[in-house]
């Protein structure tokens, strides 16, 4: 294998590279050179600097044969340089997301779900779009593509998703203060996590197991939590009791604006995010080693080692 991942470089796309090195798998990182943060973690690797939307580049770029491309933030155009210049491509792996399936039509919640994109206005709507691409491609062209949708991400080096659906820096120290924890509605909507490790090895799985072309995947831990729950959980981590406090989604806009880093995000997280993963256990042999909460206790630890470093 000759593996090409675009956005090696970042939170998710680093992992990747570190799973597929372990297996002493070949692979070129492919960035724009924006971001740094995790460059350091895969600085023995091949590495190449373009932009991944520009056709020239991309020409260039795979002069080089890749057997697998693994986009970790596709795009459109993106999906149309690789299909048009990858030349004797095995498989393309991309990153999509839960998210998508919101408001869930029934739960736990598979692959044959509607995948409408939540808000027109978001990041989703787009995944829904590039998604659509690819298996247009696949059905028309047979275009080897796979997608892979994760539900929320967490793990070391990244904050953890916050009361509010946003990553806001202040809420490990309001745990570890012991403040009012706002809480949307009754706290009881669904939250299902998956750790970026585990995530990054359910690429390589893909990779493994060419009957995921033309497939979609959700990739999760084994169950979901309340949120309330996902919270206490951070607190306990800490060895903190959580002081939590409900409010109705509408109320905590209007009378919080202050606190809402993202109204969509806060909605969203107001929603049920509860997701059957048989079709991955049976098909790439996923299998999560951790569960939720081990997930969320690790990344709850991690945030909080970072506050004095």
């Amino acid at each position: 294998m000759n593996v090409l991942c675009m956005g090696g470089t970042g939170w998710v796309g680093h992992h990747i590279v570190l799973e597929l090195l372990k297996r002493n798998i070949e692979v070129t990182v492919l960035t724009r050179g924006r971001r740094q943060t995790f460059v350091d973690k895969v600085k023995g690797c091949r590495m190449i600097q373009a932009d991944k939307e520009d056709e020239a580049a991309m020409r260039e770029v795979f002069q080089t044969r890749y057997t697998h491309v693994i986009d970790t933030v596709p795009t459109c155009k993106t999906l149309e340089c690789v299909a048009k210049f990858a030349m004797g491509l095995r498989q393309y792996i991309h990153c999509s997301s839960t998210g998508g399936y919101a408001p869930l039509p029934y739960v736990p919640c598979d692959e044959n779900a509607p995948y409408g994109g939540f808000d027109p206005s978001t990041g989703w709507s787009r995944k829904r779009l590039v998604d659509a691409e690819l298996m247009e491609r696949f059905m028309k062209d047979g275009f080897p593509g796979t997608v892979l949708r994760p539900c929320y991400i967490t793990g070391e080096g990244m904050l953890p998703l916050d009361n509010l659906g946003a990553r806001r820096r202040d809420f490990i120290p309001d745990i570890l203060a012991e403040k009012p924890i706002l809480l949307p509605n009754d706290g009881q909507a669904l939250l299902q996590p998956i750790l970026v490790d585990e995530l990054a090895r359910a690429f390589v799985l893909a990779m493994e197991h060419p009957r995921s072309i033309g497939q979609v995947y959700n990739i999760c831990l084994d169950h979901a939590v309340t949120l309330n729950r996902y919270v206490e959980l951070n607190a306990l981590a800490l060895g903190k009791k959580a002081n939590l406090v409900y409010l109705p989604v509408e109320d905590i806009i209007q009378h919080h604006p202050e606190l809402v880093q993202d109204v969509i995000g806060l909605r969203f997280l107001a929603t049920h995010m509860c997701f059957d993963i048989a079709k991955a256990r049976r098909e790439l042999d996923f299998h999560p080693r951790v569960t939720p909460e081990e997930a969320i206790e690790l990344t709850a630890v991690w945030a909080a080692s970072q506050l004095h470093g």
